[in-house]
C-alpha cells in the first residue's frame, strides 16, 4: 500500500473512530466565543486534519490550509468539507457544522 493511501485510510480511521467528539456535550461547551471556538478547532484539527494537511496546516497530503483563500469563500469551504474533494473523503456524516466551524475559525488565525 502507498503511503498516501495508507494515511488516507489513518485519517478516515481517526474521523470514524470518534476523534472528533460528538453529542450534546460537544454542543453545549461549543457555543463560547470565536477565540474558544479556534482553541477547540486546534485541538479537533490536530485530532483528524493534520494526517493530511499537516502541522499548523502546512500541508501534505493535501493542500496548504494556512492562508488557503478557500477558507473566507464560505461556499466553497463548506462544500469542500461535507462533500469531499480529490482524495479527501466527505465529512457530512463524521463532523458537525459547529466543528467544522471551529476548524476554520483556528484555520483563519495560522499566516
Amino acid at each position: 500500500m502507498s503511503m498516501q493511501k495508507w494515511l488516507l485510510c489513518c485519517a478516515v480511521v481517526l474521523l470514524h473512530t470518534g476523534a472528533f467528539p460528538t453529542g450534546e456535550g460537544y454542543l453545549a461547551r461549543a457555543s463560547g466565543d470565536e477565540q474558544q471556538g479556534a482553541m477547540r478547532g486546534e485541538a479537533l484539527y490536530n485530532a483528524s486534519c493534520v494526517v493530511c494537511h499537516g502541522a499548523q496546516a502546512t500541508g501534505g497530503i493535501g493542500p496548504r490550509l494556512a492562508g488557503n483563500p478557500v477558507l473566507s469563500n464560505e461556499q466553497a469551504f463548506w462544500k469542500i468539507v461535507f462533500e469531499g474533494q480529490h482524495v479527501m473523503p466527505p465529512l457530512k456524516d463524521a463532523v458537525t457544522k459547529r466543528q467544522m466551524a471551529d476548524i476554520q475559525a483556528w484555520l483563519k488565525t495560522l499566516p
